[in-house]
Formats: C-alpha cells, sequence, structure tokens
C-alpha cells in the first residue's frame, strides 16, 4: 500500500507557525510594499521563525519544509527574494550564508543582465542553471518595471567564487516557487469563490450559473492536482529518489500552470474589478503571471520532465 500524499506533523506544524505569523504581520501594505520601501520588518520576522536558513546544510530543513512554507507565504501574497534565498542558503559559503539567514541581506538570484530584486541586493548569485557563482556588480543596476511590481534591474556581474550543491538547491528553489505559485492560485480562486457566491446578478447568486460554476471547478481541481504533486516532490527529494529532480520540476510547471488557470477564472469572475490592481486579486494574480514565466529553460526544466516520462515508459 501506497503512503499517503501529505506533509509530516512537524512540517505541518512549521506550516502553521508561518501562517499565524501571516495572519498577523503580512498586512496589505506589506503585501503591496512592490517596489516602494522593503519591508525589513516582516522579513527579519520570517528569519526568526527559521524559514530562511530552512536549505542551509545542517538545519534540519529539507524540501518537506520548503514546500509546506512556501504554500502559507504564497496564500499570504508575502514579498521578498524567497527562492534566491532558499538557493543561496544551500550553496553560499558558510561565512557567507549568515547574514542570509537572518534577513539582513537581501539575495539576487538568476542569469544577468536581468537580474531580480538586484536594486536592493547585496549578495548575488549567478547560475545558468547547473552551474552558479557567487558575483559582484560590475557597475551601477539599472532599476526595471516589472508586471509583478518586484525591484528588479539590469546589472553586469564579475563572478568571485563557484559554488557547490547547484543541483540540490535548485531542487529547493523549484518547491519554494511551486508551492508559493500554489498558495497565490489557491488565494485567488478562493476570493473567486467567495465573490460567486454572495454576488447577485439577475436575482441570482453567480455561483448558480454554470458559465460561472464550471470554470471555478476546473481550476480547483488543478491547483489540487499541483499540491499533491509538490507533495510527491518533495517527500521524493527528501528520500533521495533518483526522479526527485525531475518530479521538483514538474511540480514547479504545474503549480505554474494552476496557478494562472486560477487567476484567469479569477478574473472572470471578479469581472471588470478583477483586472484593477487596487482590487482584490488584480495585484495577485500580476505576481502570478510574473513568477509563472521566470525562465526554467536554463534548469533544464521540460527536458527533466519528458525524461521522467520516457524513463517510466520504458521501466
Amino acid at each position: 500500500m501506497s503512503e499517503p500524499v501529505a506533509f509530516t506533523p512537524d512540517q505541518e506544524a512549521l506550516a502553521g507557525s508561518v501562517r499565524r505569523y501571516c495572519a498577523a504581520k503580512c498586512t496589505e501594505e506589506v503585501q503591496r510594499s512592490g517596489p516602494g520601501p522593503f519591508p525589513w520588518p516582516f522579513w527579519r520576522g520570517l528569519a526568526e521563525l527559521g524559514v530562511l536558513s530552512l536549505a542551509v546544510p545542517g538545519e534540519g530543513g529539507g524540501a518537506g519544509e520548503v514546500a509546506a512554507v512556501a504554500m502559507e507565504l504564497g496564500r499570504a501574497f508575502a514579498p521578498g527574494p524567497l527562492t534566491g534565498t532558499v538557493f543561496a542558503a544551500r550553496t553560499l559559503p558558510p561565512a557567507c550564508t549568515p547574514p542570509v539567514a537572518a534577513g539582513e541581506r537581501l539575495v539576487s538570484w538568476g542569469c544577468p543582465p536581468l537580474m531580480p530584486w538586484s536594486p536592493l541586493a547585496e549578495v548575488f548569485v549567478e547560475t545558468d542553471g547547473e552551474r552558479a557563482w557567487l558575483a559582484r556588480p560590475a557597475g551601477a543596476v539599472t532599476p526595471e518595471e516589472t508586471l509583478g511590481n518586484e525591484p528588479w534591474g539590469r546589472v553586469a556581474l564579475e563572478r568571485v567564487l563557484p559554488l557547490d550543491g547547484v543541483r540540490e538547491a535548485t531542487d529547493l528553489a523549484h518547491m519554494m516557487l511551486a508551492g508559493y505559485l500554489w498558495g497565490a492560485g489557491r488565494r485567488v480562486l478562493d476570493a473567486a469563490v467567495e465573490h460567486a457566491r454572495t454576488r447577485v446578478q439577475f436575482g441570482r447568486t453567480l455561483g448558480t450559473f454554470q458559465a460561472v460554476a464550471h470554470p471555478l471547478v476546473n481550476a480547483g481541481l488543478g491547483l489540487a492536482a499541483a499540491e499533491k504533486l509538490v507533495k510527491v516532490a518533495a517527500r521524493a527529494i527528501d528520500h533521495g529518489h533518483h526522479q526527485g529532480s525531475a518530479l521538483a520540476s514538474a511540480a514547479r510547471l504545474s503549480a505554474s500552470r494552476a496557478a494562472m488557470d486560477a487567476a484567469f477564472v479569477s478574473h472572470q469572475t471578479h469581472g471588470a474589478m478583477g483586472y484593477s490592481v487596487e482590487g482584490p486579486i488584480g495585484h495577485v494574480a500580476q505576481r502570478i503571471r510574473q513568477l509563472s514565466m521566470v525562465p526554467s529553460h536554463a534548469h533544464h526544466t521540460g527536458e527533466q520532465v519528458l525524461a521522467m516520462y520516457a524513463e517510466g515508459g520504458r521501466e
């Protein structure tokens, strides 16, 4: 008999702690901080909970913990360079890790010249998908506007030091991104369901119209499938399964698609106010769109997933 697809009690407890913290501290102002002043008190609070050090070798955090926390952070629409922090915490030399894990320095992780969070970052990690380097800016950062209102910028980097553990760090970064996208998708879908339940049109609530109800159900099924895959991938990584990396890639792609579908359906359900960034879901949907478009080709994400299914067919 196969084991149930679920987080462990300890992982659930950690997720609960993050959920309660976000409910108290991830206010509307924090969620919408965007390119404005960075919400340092909230970020340092995550560090005090141990969220930013989960991927540090020897700290006891694995893919399950990262995924469980990421789902809560996505539902809370928490800001910050979460995937970059996970990657850096796993790969940086021990002397460089404490300021990142303590929430004192932000990480910019990606492939230059366009780098996420680079206008605010003090730690730069360059990657080509298979290798990574600790780097430093070779010039000024030129800020760029983004769809999700996160501070990105263009900057040339000088490689300082090659980093180890890139494959493991990439898997954990995939789990953080997949979990966050699932949580954000769940948030916008829940908002749409509530709107359909309470909004009256032509003397009936919106949810009684099949053209509204059926897409909501389909989006919910997509998110449910993505949630299961995230948990399966996390367990495979933590248990050292040979397909763990491929499952992490699949979880990322599945969560991206499910979150985008949820955002689209939520837009349809809310009507015009669903597209307004001042409305209940517009700003969340924009970030979902941006995060789902973060380049995956450099990490060979699609190729890994296809290879996994090809291997399964040979078996």
